[in-house]
C-alpha cells in the first residue's frame, strides 16, 4: 500500500490481478515486447551483480510508466513458451532485495509463479512480476549499474530510465519535462479527489442527528418527535441558514477542485449532495414547524417525488424501492435514512477507487 501522503491508495487485490494466471496467459498469447511487458529467458543468478544490474535496468524504465510494467520469464527470445528452469523461484522478496540499492524512491514489485500447459502439451511453469512507482514523482538510479568486465556502466547515478518500445533508455530532455510535468498534474488530480473525500465526510456528519431520528422513528410515532424530550437533543441544533452558509462553503471549495475532477465523479458527488441536502432542510423546517414526518414525504405527508428523482440516479430500482417502502412493524412503517445514505456514500466512494486506482 502506498505509504505516502496523497499518494493514491491501491488496494492488494489491484496488485495481485497483475500477476494473476489470467494476466500471464493473456501475455503469453502476445507475440512482440511494448513499453508496458517485457519477455525474458530467465530472471538469472540474482546473486550475480550482472543480473542485478540488468533487471534494476529494467525496472528504472518500468517504474517511469504511468501504470507500471510487468516482466513474463520463462519466454524465449524467439517467443518459445520454454518454461522457468528447475531451480528458478520467483520470490518478491529476493527480486526486491537484488535491486532496491539502485532505485532512488519508493516502489512495489509483485511476483508469482502459475504452472501452465501450453500448446505443446507439456505442463511447465512460468513466472510474471509487476512493478511500479508508489509515488508520482520519476524514479531515478540510486547507484551507477556496473556490470562486471564492462567498462561503461548500464545506467549512471541519477539517470532517469523510460521504456521505449521494447527498450529501457535513459531519458531525454524531452522525456524527462514529460515526466515532471506529468507528476505535478497527477498530484494535483489525487490531491482534488482526497479532498472531495474529506467533503463527503463533512457534509455526512451534518446530517447525523437526522439519521438518527429517522433510524429509530416508526410512521406513528412521527407526530410525536416535537413533544419528546429524549429526542429533543438529536434533531439538529443549526437554522436553515446556517446550515445553508455551511453547505456553500463546501460547494466553494468543491468549485476549486472541479478543474481537477473527471466528469463522471463530479457528477456522481452533486447528485449525493443534492440528496443529502434535500434531506436536511426538510428535517430544519419540520422541526421549525413543530412536525416531523418520514424523509420519503414532503411536509405535508405526500411523497417527495423530487427527492425520489434524485435518489433514482444514486440507488438501484431494488435499492431504493426497499428504502422507500421502509419495513413494516407492529408499531408503523420504519424508514430508515442511514442504509440509504450509506448505499448512495458507496457509490461515490466506488467510483472515487476507481479514479485514484486509474491515476495510479
Amino acid at each position: 500500500m502506498s505509504t505516502h501522503p496523497g499518494d493514491p491508495v491501491i488496494s492488494a487485490i489491484s496488485y495481485q490481478d497483475r500477476v494473476s494466471r489470467e494476466a500471464l496467459e493473456q501475455f503469453l498469447h502476445v507475440r512482440g515486447e511494448g513499453d508496458e511487458w517485457d519477455f525474458k529467458r530467465s530472471l538469472g543468478d540474482l546473486a550475480d551483480a550482472s543480473a542485478r544490474v540488468n533487471l534494476a535496468k529494467d525496472v528504472l524504465a518500468f517504474c517511469n510508466l504511468p501504470t507500471g510494467g510487468t516482466l513474463v520469464i520463462g519466454v524465449a527470445d524467439d517467443y518459445t513458451r520454454m518454461g522457468l528452469d528447475a531451480h528458478e523461484r520467483m520470490d518478491t522478496t529476493a527480486i526486491r532485495a537484488a535491486i532496491e540499492k539502485y532505485i532512488d524512491g519508493d516502489f512495489t514489485v509483485l511476483a508469482a509463479e502459475h504452472q501452465l500447459l501450453p500448446d505443446e502439451g507439456v505442463s511447465k511453469r512460468f513466472g510474471i512480476v509487476y512493478l511500479r512507482r508508489r509515488s508520482s514523482q520519476p524514479v531515478l538510479a540510486a547507484l551507477d549499474g556496473h556490470v562486471p568486465n564492462q567498462k561503461k556502466p548500464l545506467f549512471r547515478s541519477g539517470d532517469i530510465l523510460i521504456r521505449r518500445g521494447a527498450a529501457s533508455i535513459r531519458a531525454n530532455s524531452g522525456d524527462v519535462r514529460r515526466l515532471l510535468t506529468s507528476s505535478v498534474v497527477h498530484e494535483e488530480k489525487v490531491r482534488s479527489v482526497n479532498e472531495l473525500w474529506r467533503i463527503v465526510v463533512e457534509q455526512r456528519r451534518l446530517v447525523s442527528g437526522v439519521e438518527f431520528l429517522y433510524d429509530i422513528l416508526a410512521d406513528s410515532e412521527y407526530p410525536e418527535v416535537p413533544t419528546r424530550p429524549e429526542l429533543s437533543s438529536a434533531r439538529s441544533k443549526i437554522s436553515l441558514g446556517e446550515y445553508a452558509s455551511m453547505v456553500d462553503d463546501l460547494q466553494l471549495r468543491v468549485s476549486l477542485l472541479r478543474p481537477h475532477l473527471p466528469t463522471e465523479l463530479y457528477q456522481q458527488y452533486r447528485l449525493f449532495a443534492v440528496f443529502l441536502g434535500r434531506v436536511q432542510m426538510k428535517a430544519i423546517r419540520q422541526r421549525d414547524a413543530g412536525i416531523f414526518v418520514s424523509w420519503t414525504d414532503l411536509d405535508d405527508g405526500s411523497p417527495d417525488r423530487a427527492l425520489h428523482q434524485v435518489a433514482s440516479q444514486l440507488l438501484s430500482r431494488n435499492e431504493l424501492d426497499d428504502f422507500w417502502t421502509g419495513q413494516v412493524s407492529d408499531i408503523g412503517t420504519l424508514r430508515p435514512i442511514r442504509p440509504a445514505i450509506d448505499a448512495t456514500e458507496h457509490g461515490l466512494l466506488s467510483i472515487i477507487d476507481r479514479v485514484l486506482s486509474g491515476l495510479a
